[in-house]
């Protein structure tokens, strides 16, 4: 067989292999077990946490 055969047969099955280890990764990881959360935590009415080494609104040199 041609070199340039190889070469796809190769990365096909480089990107088939690499597929199946996230998808077990992430079922392991539980990354699959909740996928509806998100939706509703952002719907949820209140106030976001402050960024770490961030300034309080108001108190930068705009206020």
């Amino acid at each position: 067989m041609p070199f340039g055969l190889w070469v796809v047969i190769g990365w096909m099955i480089f990107v088939s292999l690499s597929t199946i280890v996230m998808i077990v990764r992430g079922a392991i990881t539980g990354q699959f077990k909740d996928i509806e959360a998100a939706k509703y935590r952002m719907l949820e009415d209140r106030e976001p946490e402050e960024w770490p080494g961030r300034a309080q609104k108001g108190a930068g040199k705009h206020a």
